[in-house]
């Protein structure tokens, strides 16, 4: 069977939206093609700016221009609607999949009454939502992790759980694979994104209320249900925190593990140099490199093998890059290529 391209909607430009954007207009060649947008405003000048002119990665190589309503590649002629609704979108491009990239309830809401009625499309969300928990039809995909299992169940409605989740358990994995961990703590150095303010404003919280460019901002992050999920024997045995810092891409996660089974740095770096999960995904990097070298790496974690230390044979301690930006953004696409081919076979 001829593979056809694989139809891509869209919904909320914002910054992952506008990442997958660009890589859709960018590489045509990828067996994916983007037919269609949603924002509130649909403001073809606006976001034809925004999205030839990135100040964290620069222009597009194959720039587009607003024009009546939609973007326009000149490269390969192609014209891409903007929607206000996602109904209309829905209607009128009839996608393969569609990328909830705003996180806006009412969109959400929205997907969850249409979904029988839109069964045909696979609906990829970028973040949990409590609306979400109440739907049995939705599964999680930890791209490189759990494939074989959801796959298997061809979901349709499928949540990538995050750039932080998708770092640390593709990690976690391979270490309880080969050492066994019986506890453990992490923190997180992550950049700045659009929810946090500029300068000093009213927030959902106090620390919230304070401005990205000019703190080192504690976020709580005491309960990592997912992880808990996916490894239940660390339940109330694992736990993090987060620190949010003036940098705008790329985070950097520190975990200190203990273990079963003995290891040493040696044995450490053999074991994730061998992991099963695809290089695509993990990797490790022996280079002393900073948060800018991962400006557009689509790994979802990369262990910095320089930090990688053992206090006797039993306790370790590691960190590793993930671009909490672009990486992410890549597991959108992975996630609808790889649907998008299932349910073709």
């Amino acid at each position: 069977m001829k593979e056809s391209k694989c139809k891509i909607l869209i919904v909320g430009l914002g910054r992952i939206g506008r990442l997958v954007a660009r890589d859709l207009i960018e590489n045509p060649h990828q067996n994916a093609t983007l037919v269609g947008a949603v924002e509130v405003e649909a403001n073809a000048e606006l976001f034809s700016y925004l999205i030839n002119n990135d100040s964290t990665y620069g222009r597009l190589t194959a720039p587009v221009t607003g024009k009546s309503g939609s973007l326009y590649v000149a490269a390969n002629e192609q014209e891409i609607p903007l929607f206000t609704k996602l109904s209309d979108a829905v209607e009128e491009c009839n996608p393969d999949i569609i990328l909830e990239c705003s996180g806006c309830d009412k969109i959400v809401e929205e997907i969850i009454e249409n979904r029988d009625d839109w069964f045909n499309q696979t609906i990829i969300f970028s973040q949990n939502n409590d609306q979400l928990k109440t739907i049995k039809e939705v599964n999680t995909w930890i791209y490189g992790v759990n494939d074989s299992q959801i796959l298997k169940q061809r979901s349709r409605l499928l949540i990538n759980p995050g750039c932080l989740n998708n770092c640390l358990i593709p990690l976690l994995k391979c270490l309880d694979d080969t050492f066994q961990i019986t506890q453990g703590t992490f923190l997180s150095v992550h950049s700045i994104t659009n929810t946090q303010p500029s300068l000093d404003r009213p927030g959902k919280n106090l620390r919230w209320s304070r401005s990205s460019s000019q703190n080192l901002i504690p976020i709580a992050h005491d309960q990592p249900g997912l992880i808990y999920t996916m490894f239940p024997h660390l339940e109330d045995k694992f736990i993090g925190r987060t620190v949010r810092a003036p940098v705008p891409h790329t985070s950097y996660v520190t975990l200190s593990l203990e273990l079963k089974h003995p290891a040493s740095e040696e044995i450490v770096i053999r074991a994730l140099s061998d992991s099963a999960t695809a290089t695509s995904i993990l990797g490790i990097d022996q280079e002393p490199l900073v948060s800018s070298d991962y400006l557009t790496d689509p790994r979802s974690c990369v262990v910095d093998a320089t930090s990688i230390r053992m206090i006797g044979n039993m306790t370790l301690f590691l960190s590793a890059w993930y671009n909490n930006e672009y990486a992410f953004a890549q597991r959108m696409l992975d996630m609808a290529r790889a649907s998008k081919l299932n349910h073709q076979n």
